[in-house]
């Protein structure tokens, strides 16, 4: 990836749209780029958080081991995604694992190096703040989520905003348009990510199958009624 990849790499994500090119300039110097194959681990819970990592292609998720063994999904990353920078800014270790669901690439910064540059560039550190702000948000929007809705609001929640990142239009058998998202998540990710037993999960995914507004395929989901599907999420 030459210097000018890597520059359109930066502006597509989101941490970084609205910073002038100039600004990201000198961030690029320290720009490294790794490539990540399927089921490979970026990291490990408890690991040093020294790189800043931005997801250029592919999508990994966020897992925590539970003390039985276990573990749970506490989130999905695409391309466009920081992911992590708040353990990096806090100089703490990381609170859980990063797993690729597939293939990709990320660009990773030092933290030491990146911080420098935050030093000289003003409008790079009011760019992150927004960022790890918009973060936070979600986070509470998450909580919130958890604590008020039911497990199938809750569901239609998760493939409402699975579909506002990852979805690509795509036609259906019957002529009309649906939405595929190309992610692979098992009956227990989407249970962990929706705070119920897998059985739960297994329950309402299958009647969704049968009836609902998601199929699942071997490569994914396809939304078949996305207008049902953010009647759910609304509650009605």
């Amino acid at each position: 990836m030459d210097r000018q990849q890597k520059m359109n790499a930066l502006k597509d994500q989101s941490l970084f749209e609205h910073i002038s090119k100039e600004a990201l300039e000198p961030v690029l110097d320290y720009c490294l780029i790794r490539s990540f194959v399927k089921g490979e681990t970026l990291w490990r819970e408890g690991a040093p958080a020294l790189n800043f990592t931005f997801l250029v292609r592919g999508k990994i998720k966020i897992i925590k081991f539970r003390a039985d063994g276990g573990e749970a999904s506490l989130g999905v990353f695409d391309e466009g995604d920081a992911v992590g920078q708040i353990a990096v800014f806090r100089r703490m270790p990381y609170p859980a694992s990063a797993v690729a669901i597939n293939d990709g690439v990320c660009i990773e910064i030092f933290r030491d190096h990146f911080y420098g540059t935050l030093q000289k560039h003003p409008s790079l550190m009011e760019g992150m703040i927004e960022g790890i702000m918009a973060r936070n948000l979600d986070l509470v929007r998450r909580v919130e989520e958890l604590s008020t809705s039911s497990a199938e609001q809750r569901l239609a929640m998760l493939f409402q905003g699975l579909c506002e990142k990852h979805g690509k239009r795509t036609h259906l058998e019957n002529g009309d348009m649906g939405i595929h998202l190309d992610i692979n998540l098992s009956r227990k990710d989407i249970a962990d990510l929706i705070n119920v037993r897998v059985e739960t999960a297994i329950r309402l995914m299958s009647r969704w199958n049968k009836v609902g507004p998601v199929t699942t395929l071997s490569d994914g989901f396809t939304v078949v009624d996305y207008e049902w599907l953010a009647t759910l999420a609304d509650g009605d």
